[in-house]
């Protein structure tokens, strides 16, 4: 086994597993970070009369967390020194009643956007507040990065498996001469690529270690790796890789290792 040859099925599977270790830290802080702005966004009605949780439920299918009454007396003392008395008592009766709805989970703009119609079905609302743009920005730049860097990955995928394809070839072109003296001499395609099978699996198994200390390594250094700004902002939203996902960087390497080279051997077995 060349150390070359090691080298050049272990750098592209390095190289996909860390676009995919990516992939996963971007998803797992875009849910931290809606979560937390899920907590602070809410959209706020205004309607002419008292409604309850109940009410919005019969006819909206929402997934409401809370709904929270803004207090008139707070609104009316607020505007007490800014009008009439004629206009204050006029305001005290017309006042319309406030309330803030919190959800669940953070919607899309479309869910947002049927949320906003299917409020508007119920008796007594006037106004539907949903802060639209700001939300559909936030939203769609959660978006844009999480398509960015999924892109990034199955690209990633399509690279590993044209490089280590094309390796396992050449490793074919190079023992043409013996594999045909097993084949003749009755021994299987499968014992005569016992080395290339081997090499494939050992370097799945090295990347995955090297990714996975990488990973480690930069987790415990991110002060000294990354600029103040990055470094306090990873923190702020730091993640934890549970067992079942370094299994899965395990398996996923091991499996394309192991995939691509017994798809070449299947290939070359019914030339």
């Amino acid at each position: 086994m060349s150390l070359n040859r090691f080298i050049s099925f272990s750098l592209p599977l390095i190289i996909m597993l860390f676009s995919f270790s990516i992939y996963i830290s971007i998803s797992k802080m875009i849910d931290k970070y809606e979560m937390t702005i899920n907590s602070d966004y809410s959209i706020v009605i205004v309607t002419t009369a008292p409604i309850t949780i109940d009410d919005i439920e019969k006819i909206a299918s929402i997934d409401l967390k809370e709904l929270k009454p803004l207090s008139r007396e707070k609104i009316l003392n607020d505007l007490k020194n800014e009008v009439s008395e004629g206009s204050f008592a006029l305001l005290q009766v017309k006042l319309p009643y406030f309330y803030t709805i919190s959800l669940n989970q953070f919607p899309t703009s479309s869910k947002l956007e049927r949320i906003k119609k299917e409020l508007f079905l119920i008796n007594g609302i006037k106004s539907v507040e949903t802060f639209s743009k700001d939300h559909d920005n936030v939203y769609s730049l959660f978006l844009f990065i999480e398509t960015v860097s999924m892109t990034m990955f199955v690209f990633m995928i399509i690279f590993t498996l044209f490089i280590i394809v094309n390796q396992i070839n050449i490793w074919f072109y190079e023992h043409y001469e013996r594999l045909e003296i097993i084949n003749l001499h009755g021994g299987s395609l499968l014992y005569g690529g016992k080395p290339i099978i081997k090499l494939a699996l050992l370097s799945g198994l090295v990347s995955a270690i090297i990714v996975v200390c990488s990973i480690y390594y930069i987790d415990q250094n991110i002060e000294n790796i990354f600029s103040p700004e990055i470094a306090k902002i990873i923190l702020q939203n730091k993640i934890n890789y549970e067992i079942t996902e370094i299994v899965f960087l395990f398996g996923l390497s091991l499996s394309i290792s192991a995939v691509t080279v017994f798809g070449v051997l299947i290939k070359n077995r019914f030339k």
